[in-house]
């Protein structure tokens, strides 16, 4: 009887092992391919780019260099955060200019307002109007106003400045590092006077 059911109980095992043997392999799900990521291009903290393609100084910020290369920096309050309104600075360079890039929201815009505008021993005002005061020889400003001067019923946007100097008036030298700063105040509709600025140590590429 004990040889029967060892006999049974192998059958019995061939058997499933054999259904098992049968069954289709399960299909492996392939993996979905990843999509490869675009990696910025590597950018050296205070290290103005240069450009190599020529910018029309007209406080349009029309040129790609502006957005993809340029040195950037957003103005911050006295106690760190960010300044509001929203103000920033851009740089460029190439072989005759630093190019200043100036960008201030503002929902009132006055013909008074300006940025100060350090650039090692060199010291101006560059106003809204365009103006820059004391003027640096040889220098060139363009602006873009997205409203209306002076005129506080209607609700104004913003405005943007673009300077070159020449970099003859600079102290910049190859390899040298030159202080910067540049710092705006703005007192909107709701009469309470806010300023912000940016300032560092910047060499040209």
């Amino acid at each position: 009887m004990r040889s029967t059911w060892l006999v049974f109980g192998a059958a019995l095992v061939a058997s499933c092992s054999k259904g098992e043997s049968d069954k289709p392999a399960a299909k492996t799900k392939p993996k979905p391919a990843l999509a490869p990521v675009a990696a910025d291009p590597p950018r050296v903290p205070d290290v103005v780019p240069k450009t190599s393609s020529a910018l029309k100084i007209d406080g349009e910020w029309d040129e790609p260099e502006w957005s993809q290369r340029a040195l950037r920096h957003i103005f911050a309050a006295d106690n760190g955060e960010q300044a509001r309104p929203h103000s920033e600075v851009r740089l460029l360079h190439d072989d005759r200019n630093l190019y200043v890039g100036l960008y201030a929201a503002d929902e009132n815009i006055e013909s008074s307002e300006h940025f100060d505008v350090q650039v090692g021993d060199l010291a101006t005002k560059a106003y809204a109007t365009g103006k820059l005061d004391p003027p640096i020889d040889g220098a060139n400003a363009g602006i873009d106003r997205d409203g209306t001067l002076d005129n506080p019923k209607d609700d104004d946007e913003e405005w943007v400045l673009e300077i070159a100097i020449p970099l003859a008036k600079t102290a910049f030298a190859p390899g040298k590092k030159v202080p910067v700063k540049f710092g705006r105040c703005d007192t909107p509709k709701d009469n309470i006077k806010r300023c912000g600025s940016w300032s560092g140590s910047v060499s040209l590429e």
